[in-house]
């Protein structure tokens, strides 16, 4: 997997387990992986190897059964890229709760895209507002653009000379 940098953001908040997770060594180090990388979106095995080089080996069914309590928490965001692998990424908090994001299928970062947040905001709000007029519940929207970043795109361009 090509290393680039990613944008810069604010070091994400401790997280507050899901009820009734203890905080063990393996939830401590699923933590710490995603407070290094917040940027990515990392497929169940990709945690499973990052946790083992950790020092928190974990197997297969317990890395799905934690990834899959944090999403449900709100903690990391569940979804399944071009390939139709599922991917784990950090949660956004706060305003950029629905903000849009670029995907690239190469490296799998993420990078929010804040220009016209705005206007789409209020515009999901309305499609939102939409569907529960119409008795839907639980309603989510994510939007997620997809391609090849620029350090993938063009590697060499990144590369000190």
């Amino acid at each position: 997997m090509p290393q680039h940098s990613a944008p810069p953001a604010a070091q994400p908040q401790a997280w507050t387990l899901p009820s009734g997770m203890r905080a063990t060594r393996a939830t401590r180090a699923l933590e710490q992986l995603y407070r290094e990388r917040p940027h990515v979106a990392l497929s169940e095995a990709e945690v499973e190897a990052a946790m083992a080089a950790a020092g928190a080996p974990v197997n297969r069914v317990t890395v799905y059964r934690m990834l899959d309590r944090f999403a449900s928490a709100g903690l990391l965001l569940k979804q399944v890229d071009a390939a139709r692998v599922m991917r784990y990424a950090l949660a956004p908090q706060g305003e950029e709760g629905a903000a849009p994001r670029f995907e690239c299928d190469d490296c799998h970062q993420q990078f929010r895209l804040s220009q016209g947040t705005a206007p789409m905001q209020s515009a999901l709000q309305e499609v939102l507002q939409a569907l529960a007029s119409a008795g839907h519940e639980g309603l989510a929207v994510d939007i997620a653009v997809r391609g090849r970043c620029a350090g993938c795109a063009h590697p060499k361009a990144g590369a000190a000379p």
